[in-house]
């Protein structure tokens, strides 16, 4: 090879040491961003996961329910599908054709294909779960505070060994991993006094997120539901009428 080709060669090189170096540099400093505040922790995951989150997806789930004493009481597979921002839909019976639509901040509830109650109620946890990547900065703070959460209580804490940072306070709260964000726990008081804390585990990659594959309910520090997901998969595309509440569409019949 004449001098003037190894010479090249060498120019190269260096260019692309040194374009590779700046890049390193430039990711160290989006990781020095600090977060101290719900706001910048909304900023700094929607700066990193807007339009690269999933959207859709779908689960077949094991569930598991306890009695006070820790003994199983009941076995259950439910079917379930997610559309972020603001839809989520549990098929519990599908023999009874038992379930439950969450739109809109509001829920559905249907018996024997049926409606049996509609209530304003929303399905919180899809907010900080992905929600927050399809709706602006500003809306999903509102979320937090319409879903009664104090965004003014923030912290760093640990969680299973694992950086977090929690918002809200010991009544209404979430639990996110400090690097990845996905939900490690949620703790919040049901509608007759007893504290549930929920906790979110073995999480896998999924289309540009994460999603856990096993949820503990502890009702009053005792064991009351674990739910296994199984055939998890991503939809890569909206289906309306599965969150329909006037339409009778059993979407799980593909599994």
């Amino acid at each position: 090879m004449s001098k003037q080709g190894v010479r090249f060669i060498k120019l190269s090189f260096v260019l692309l040491v040194s374009i590779y170096t700046m890049g390193c540099k430039f990711d160290k400093k989006k990781e020095l961003v600090e977060i101290n505040s719900t706001k910048s922790l909304f900023e700094v995951m929607k700066a990193k996961n807007d339009k690269k989150w999933f959207k859709n997806f779908t689960f077949k789930q094991l569930t598991l329910r306890y009695d006070e004493s820790g003994k199983m009481i009941d076995s259950a597979m439910w079917y379930e599908s997610v559309g972020y921002p603001l839809h989520f839909r549990i098929d519990r019976d599908i023999d009874a054709k038992n379930y439950v639509i969450y739109r809109n901040d509001s829920t559905y509830n249907f018996r024997s294909d049926t409606l049996s109650q509609a209530i304003d109620r929303p399905a919180v946890h899809l907010l900080f779960k992905g929600g927050l990547y399809f709706m602006t900065l500003e809306e999903s703070l509102e979320k937090l505070k319409k879903y009664n959460y104090k965004a003014e209580y923030f912290r760093k804490d640990t969680f299973n060994s694992e950086p977090a940072f929690v918002v809200g306070d010991s009544d209404n709260q979430f639990w996110l991993h400090a690097e990845h964000f996905y939900c490690m726990r949620r703790i919040y008081t049901s509608n007759n006094g007893k504290l549930v804390d929920v906790v979110y585990d073995d999480f896998k990659r999924l289309e540009g997120g994460w999603v856990e594959q096993k949820v503990t309910f502890y009702v009053d520090g005792k064991v009351r539901l674990e739910e296994f997901y199984q055939d998890i998969k991503y939809r890569d595309y909206f289906d309306p009428k599965i969150y329909d509440p006037t339409i009778k569409y059993e979407w799980y019949l593909e599994y």
